[in-house]
């Protein structure tokens, strides 16, 4: 019960944390072309800390190492996104975890039940009700277990497509800003 409640806190709080919205502003993107578009890149990069999200990070990194080449620029955005969405991936490898010790204490539950059934059987009509109580531990704890770990992985399977779907927005509005950091590079490499 205590894994069932667990694992609907955390895809309730990931859900409510993790929304396309709120990580790809649609004001905050815009205000960050027209400073890209401008060459303004250290007003941009300063935009990009003071906001805090995922793509502010992102783009931050590109700015950064801009000076280096189109290509170090692209790794550096890269590693800061992997760097960056490491606590989504957290929480979701969290409610993986529930899927997979959920069905274990059930069968814990069940081998538990299945003792304490077969502990002190003797021939009474006491030692048949126990045998029946026993039972219906065993059987109720693998029910719960598995109850459990279905809905820990429809927790799990919803969430990931969430995740996965906005940490691609998110890459994809990266990659098309690129090019506007990049700019700044383009003349720096060409040399007499």
């Amino acid at each position: 019960s205590l894994l069932s409640v667990g694992s609907f806190a955390i895809w309730l709080y990931s859900l409510a944390t993790f929304r396309s919205k709120d990580l790809l502003p649609r004001d905050f993107v815009e205000q960050l072309k027209a400073l890209l578009k401008t060459s303004r890149y250290e007003e941009a990069r300063e935009l990009c800390q003071s906001q805090g999200k995922l793509l502010g990070s992102i783009i931050s990194a590109g700015i950064s190492s801009r000076r280096l080449g189109a290509q170090i620029m692209i790794d550096a955005m890269k590693s800061e996104g992997k760097r960056a969405s490491t606590s989504f991936w957290q929480r979701l490898s969290l409610l993986n975890d529930v899927v997979i010790i959920a069905p274990m204490l059930g069968l814990l539950g069940t081998v538990i039940g299945m003792f304490y059934a077969f502990y002190d059987v003797n021939r009474s009509v006491e030692s048949i009700n126990a045998l029946f109580d026993g039972l219906g531990i065993a059987v109720g704890t693998t029910v719960m277990g598995l109850v459990v770990a279905i809905l820990a992985m429809i927790f799990y399977t919803t969430l990931k497509y969430q995740l996965v779907k906005t940490l691609s927005s998110v890459e994809n509005e990266a990659l098309a800003l690129s090019p506007l950091i990049d700019s700044g590079t383009k003349s720096s490499q060409i040399a007499p």
